[in-house]
């Protein structure tokens, strides 16, 4: 974490952790790709604890087996890290389910929420029956609405990839159709970042001054640019992001493994 950060005077920060790619299961001690994905989680949810955040934003994947007892679990390991948390469904979640049991997720409409003098939209871009992802009409209406109602920094959620990132192995798997994500973003005022899950692995990019980023996973990470996954030795991680009033922001990656900014 960069802790030499100075911030303008004003609110302190708002300090965000973006959690992906859990793949809890109902089953207590079940395996996601040679790992227990709930033990992982508890690694994750130490280190984020010891953060401190503001707020937690689960983007997608929450489950692995879209069943009952993986979102109550996960509704029990997060409740103590003592903020509130937003989810939105991946690939791999029940989507009215989710928002059933972990309340805060969006499933036909933006998710909107606001923290001081920034806008958070949540957007499900999960397909039922589908891997890739595709954000409907609705969807597209409702973020557009959410962006132009309300002045100041905003932040745009969503599962799925809207350009590859290099993997080839989950970049097949990416959002279809980004161009219609892209000209609802382009037509808006004050998008600072757009953030999303899915790939296993941390990414950034800028587009048009606005900064791109993939979190890890609180599961199994990979190494960048493989045709297959291959997993990085560094472990499980998650996201963490310190937002300014001034719409600026800093952020980079949380994990007992990992120690640089990404």
């Amino acid at each position: 974490m960069n802790a030499s950060v100075r911030y303008p005077r004003g609110a302190p920060p708002i300090r965000l952790v973006q959690f992906s790619d859990c793949h809890v299961q109902g089953t207590p001690g079940a395996v996601y790709r040679g790992v227990d994905s709930r033990q992982t989680l508890a690694e994750c949810l130490a280190v984020v604890r010891g953060y401190g955040p503001d707020l937690l934003i689960g983007t997608g994947d929450l489950s692995e087996d879209y069943s009952e007892a993986s979102y109550h679990y996960l509704k029990h390991v997060l409740t103590p890290v003592g903020c509130p948390f937003l989810t939105l469904p991946g690939n791999h979640d029940d989507a009215s389910l989710q928002r059933r049991i972990m309340v805060r997720c969006p499933v036909d409409r933006a998710l909107v929420h606001d923290v001081g003098s920034w806008r958070l939209v949540l957007l499900n871009s999960a397909v039922s029956g589908e891997v890739p992802g595709s954000l409907s009409r609705e969807m597209l209406s409702s973020l557009e609405t959410a962006l132009g109602s309300r002045p100041g920094p905003k932040a745009v959620f969503l599962h799925h990839q809207p350009l590859p990132v290099g993997s080839p192995w989950i970049d097949r798997y990416a959002l279809k159709h980004p161009e219609r994500l892209w000209e609802v973003l382009d037509a808006a005022r004050d998008i600072q970042l757009v953030a999303w899950g899915h790939i296993h692995q941390p990414f950034t990019a800028v587009r048009n001054k606005v900064r791109l980023l993939g979190s890890p996973s609180t599961a199994v990470n990979s190494l960048p640019g493989r045709e297959k996954l291959t997993p990085d030795p560094r472990g499980p991680a998650c996201r963490w992001l310190e937002l300014a009033d001034d719409g600026s922001f800093v952020t980079g990656v949380l994990g007992k493994g990992w120690s640089e900014d990404v």
